[in-house]
């Protein structure tokens, strides 16, 4: 439990020692990210699966703004908010590539016999329970679309 509190933590610490700014302020940005949610959940801890939520929902914000910013025209914002994405997910699991994507949905799509459209909820349940984390929502239904 809590393992990306801890682990931000000490990197927080250590950021702190070395005058890493950047570094730290993006890390207790999370730090405090984790603890309201823990806070708006009522528990002491977050489950590891909540804290990778929490964190991949700070990847998709900072993925917006890049494209607002890269809209207006400010490489400076752009330059940044990279650089805060490439930080978070650092801590996040390793995500699978578009073509593990693509073979991990061929075979369960197989496996739990998917017939289209209407199974679509089934099927992202069953992946929900096998992969969640692991891979770009969208990747798994543009995958999932081209099984028809």
């Amino acid at each position: 439990m809590a393992v990306y509190l801890e682990k931000l933590t000490n990197d927080m610490k250590a950021a702190m020692k070395a005058g890493d700014k950047a570094r730290l302020e993006v890390v207790r940005m999370l730090i405090s990210e984790l603890k309201k949610r823990a806070i708006d959940a009522q528990v002491d801890h977050l489950a590891d699966d909540d804290e990778v939520a929490v964190l991949q929902k700070a990847v998709k914000t900072r993925q917006d703004t890049v494209a607002q910013a890269q809209a207006a025209g400010r490489s400076e914002v752009v330059a940044k908010e990279q650089a805060e994405i490439e930080l978070i997910k650092s801590y996040l699991p390793q995500q699978m590539s578009a073509q593990e994507v693509q073979q991990k949905v061929a075979a369960l799509a197989v496996e739990i016999s998917y017939q289209g459209g209407k199974d679509t909820g089934r099927f992202m349940k069953e992946w929900m329970s096998r992969y969640k984390g692991l891979a770009d929502g969208k990747l798994v239904q543009d995958a999932l679309k081209t099984l028809g």
